[in-house]
């Protein structure tokens, strides 16, 4: 039992990232998406790492970025094992009306920054 739920959590987040990588067919503009709704805290380029637990985002992986940017996002909707991640009123209030498409926009706009 312990193996398949840990092949389908595998599986969900391979498509995760999957989905992250085609952001550009949503027809979405990452880079402007983000400079609005983003980069007041985290810099215009993604480089602001100066609030506690903040790391720079630019050239992180666009797949683990956005599976992040979601799980803020559905924090509210997260029990047990998929609560990965601590609750973050901030960014709860910052993403709670962002897509999935606007979110792997902004995803791979990150990822490919230096």
């Amino acid at each position: 039992m312990k193996k398949i739920i840990i092949a389908a959590l595998f599986t969900s987040s391979c498509l995760m990232a999957a989905e992250s990588v085609q952001a550009n067919k949503s027809g979405v503009d990452g880079e402007a998406f983000y400079k609005k709704r983003c980069s007041v805290c985290h810099g215009e380029k993604g480089e602001k790492a100066d609030l506690k637990g903040m790391i720079p985002l630019a050239g992180m992986d666009a797949g683990k970025l956005a599976r992040t940017v979601r799980a803020y996002r559905d924090q509210e909707e997260r029990h047990g094992a998929y609560a990965i991640y601590e609750t973050n009123q901030v960014m709860r209030e910052a993403t709670y009306s962002i897509s999935n498409q606007q979110i792997s926009a902004i995803a791979t706009y990150l990822s490919a920054l230096k």
